[in-house]
């Protein structure tokens, strides 16, 4: 008989659809409306709904390379089938593929072509930078040699001014010497006649007309050297100072040709590189349509991880995968198009609610009984009881803990997939006084029950510890061998 009560677990009420199975055959001959009330342990056990999951597999993605186009199935291995490592999962078409592959060698070839265009451009620059090199170093040093000439020509130049200068002092001087000789001589003798004053005349003139030529002489190599003497040099000087800037600004425009020659090399040599790559990558492409199975296992379509029902995962051919995997289909890349698992090994995955939560951790022994083999009891323990919860639904208030479960041995007829029932073993209360949950009536935040002493029932309040799917502790308010009913008429 299957009936709705609540059941207290840690002291929080739970709604529990149960089978009652804590009364007596005494208790059954009296209709099941009593119980009497027991002494002796609890087993404290969480009942749990799971799945199998495969933790041994591999899934199968298509990431392509460098194709970016459709890929269509040929070939494809029906899901639920038993497949051994290098067995073919599935094939694509490839004349896509291969045609991407002819297209990107042809663009090899164009790259090839344009650095070898790239290399030319830069050794035909060099050539002509190497000749307008030797004309500008030859135009350099004929306009340092025309700057050196000029200097020793104004050397020359000036010291041909100084020897005149120099050449009328020496006359000037010769003629002062002259008028000396001529007075001293002329003073020797008492009388004087008319021509020796007028040569003596005649040599004062003459002083008077070299010392005006030294004047003049030493005035011009003055106006020489200030404006004559360094004219031709400095003319000379420019010339050689403007071959070397425009040198230096030339230098600076070859060197930014230069750069720009070697970068267009660079570039179409880069090109060429990615270009190439692409073709290798392509090629890869084309020997990954066809995809073997990594290891020996079932095929199952999609992700066996993919969401918290499986709702991908497809046991023998049946369910509802994606309408895509089939022959002809078009499939995305970079997706879990299928999983190759090994059912050898599997393990449990659960969720509890929060109310269970407290009974759970690692290492605790389990029952699990699979759905569709009932009769199959397979024990093992708790793996992994997740810290933080998870929403059952984006709009769900209600939160889960992922439980993980593992067990020993092998069994052949289990798939991933498949949903069972779990029973963790989480402890027991030794030596309690124990009623069934039915039994146990709540009003408010107090637990009661009533007690039965031949036609009468008395209401009696009671606490509770711990209970399971069945029976609940009663830690105070009831001795074992007393009766209690399993149902409230006030209740209704």
């Amino acid at each position: 008989m299957k009936i709705i009560s609540t059941a207290v677990a840690g002291g929080v009420l739970l709604a529990v659809v149960l089978v009652l199975g804590g009364a007596s055959p005494r208790d059954q001959e009296r209709g099941l409306l009593e119980a009497e009330v027991r002494r002796g342990d609890l087993p404290i056990e969480v009942e749990l709904s799971g799945t199998f999951k495969a933790d041994d597999l591999d899934e199968i993605r298509m990431e392509p390379k460098s194709y970016r186009g459709e890929l269509i199935i040929t070939r494809l291995t029906p899901e639920g089938r038993s497949v051994r490592e290098g067995d073919v999962l599935i094939e694509f078409e490839r004349s896509s593929v291969a045609d991407a592959i002819e297209d990107a060698e042809a663009d090899v070839q164009s790259k090839q072509v344009d650095l070898a265009k790239a290399r030319a451009e830069l050794e035909s620059w060099q050539i002509e930078h190497d000749r307008l090199a030797i004309r500008t170093a030859a135009e350099i040093k004929e306009a340092l040699g025309d700057l050196e000439k000029a200097r020793e020509e104004a050397a020359l130049s000036l010291s041909d001014e100084e020897q005149k200068v120099t050449d009328a002092r020496d006359r000037l001087e010769d003629a002062r010497i002259d008028l000396e000789q001529l007075l001293l001589l002329y003073k020797e003798r008492e009388l004087h006649t008319a021509t020796e004053d007028i040569l003596v005349k005649q040599e004062r003139r003459k002083i008077s007309k070299l010392e005006r030529d030294l004047e003049m002489a030493t005035a011009r190599l003055a106006i020489w050297k200030t404006y004559e003497y360094q004219r031709e040099v400095n003319k000379k000087q420019l010339d050689y100072d403007d071959k070397l800037a425009d040198k230096q600004k030339e230098d600076v425009n070859q060197d930014a040709e230069r750069q720009e020659k070697q970068s267009a090399v660079t570039k179409a040599e880069r090109a060429l590189k990615t270009a190439t790559e692409k073709v290798d990558k392509l090629r890869q492409d084309l020997e990954a349509l066809v995809v073997k199975a990594p290891r020996d296992g079932v095929v199952f379509y999609g992700s066996l991880d993919e969401g918290d029902g499986f709702s991908n995962v497809v046991i023998a051919g049946i369910g509802g995968s994606d309408d895509n995997m089939k022959i002809g289909g078009r499939v995305r890349t970079h997706t879990v198009l299928m999983t190759v698992a090994s059912m050898d090994q599997l393990s449990v995955k659960m969720k509890a609610r929060e109310g269970d939560i407290q009974h759970l951790a690692a290492g605790l022994p389990i029952t699990i009984r699979p759905d569709a083999y009932p009769s199959l009891a397979i024990e093992g323990e708790l793996e992994k009881v997740d810290a933080v919860a998870s929403r059952t639904g984006f709009l769900s208030e209600v939160r889960e803990f992922t439980v993980l479960g593992n067990y020993e041995g092998s069994h052949p007829q289990l798939r991933s997939g498949m949903n069972c029932r779990v029973t963790v073993h989480a402890g027991t209360v030794p030596d309690c006084v124990q009623v069934p949950i039915l039994s146990v009536f709540n009003e408010g935040d107090e637990f009661y029950v009533l007690v039965v002493d031949g036609n009468q029932r008395t209401r009696r309040q009671i606490r509770i510890g711990q209970a399971n799917a069945t029976m609940v502790e009663v830690t105070q308010g009831l001795r074992a061998g007393e009766r209690v009913a399993l149902y409230d008429p006030a209740a209704g």
